[in-house]
């Protein structure tokens, strides 16, 4: 699976966007530029999905959406990879596993939308995710509380960085998460849940 990542070094820290970028839009390369940021990130990957099995109709094929993602991505410093497809996993959790086993020293940080963080604890080993890399949550202003309120934000509420050290939270040990407000682009909310992470969340 290591030929299918882009360059990396040991010691760096990768934001990792993952969805179904069905199709790419400028929301998702806003929230992207906004992540490396406010979170200290020396790179951030497009994690294409193959497909969503919580989903009745499949994505437009990966080739397609691979190619679009990468006619869009414009910053030297984000990328986009089809990894999940080489590594034939259907679950967030084990994509980490597969990442951190192909890329060992790179320091991995799961990025989701404040939607997902309410409803992280229906994920697949979503504590296992917690628990091996930091995660950093975006949101628009306004969508806190339920996002505060989770399951996940009080179990963990230990592992909580306030946004005025986000940019500590590549080089935090896990379970660490942070939470930060992002002045959002115009665009539909279901394009902010794909872009943000919902399609992340078909690994539930």
């Amino acid at each position: 699976m290591r030929h299918a990542l882009p360059h990396i070094r040991a010691g760096q820290v990768v934001g990792l966007l993952g969805g179904s970028f069905d199709p790419p839009h400028a929301g998702h390369l806003h929230i992207s530029r906004e992540a490396l940021r406010r979170f200290g990130l020396d790179r951030l990957w497009w994690l294409v999905s193959p497909g969503n099995p919580l989903k009745p109709h499949g994505p437009a094929p990966l080739a397609e959406r691979m190619a679009a993602a990468r006619a869009m991505v414009d910053h030297p410093r984000m990328a986009v990879t089809d990894v999940e497809a080489h590594a034939g996993t259907r679950y967030t959790a084990q994509t980490l596993i597969a990442l951190r086993h192909a890329a060992p020293g790179v320091r991995f940080v799961w990025l989701m939308g404040a939607d997902n963080l309410a409803q992280f604890h229906r994920w697949q080993d979503w504590q296992s995710i917690i628990e091996s890399v930091p995660v950093g949550v975006l949101a628009r202003p306004g969508e806190r509380i339920s996002a505060r309120m989770s399951p996940a934000a009080r179990i963990y509420r230990h592992a909580f960085l306030p946004a005025r050290a986000s940019r500590l939270l590549g080089r935090a040990t896990a379970p660490a998460w942070c939470f930060v407000n992002v002045p959002m682009m115009d665009i539909s909310s279901t394009a902010l849940r794909a872009q943000s992470g919902g399609d992340a969340g078909r690994k539930t």
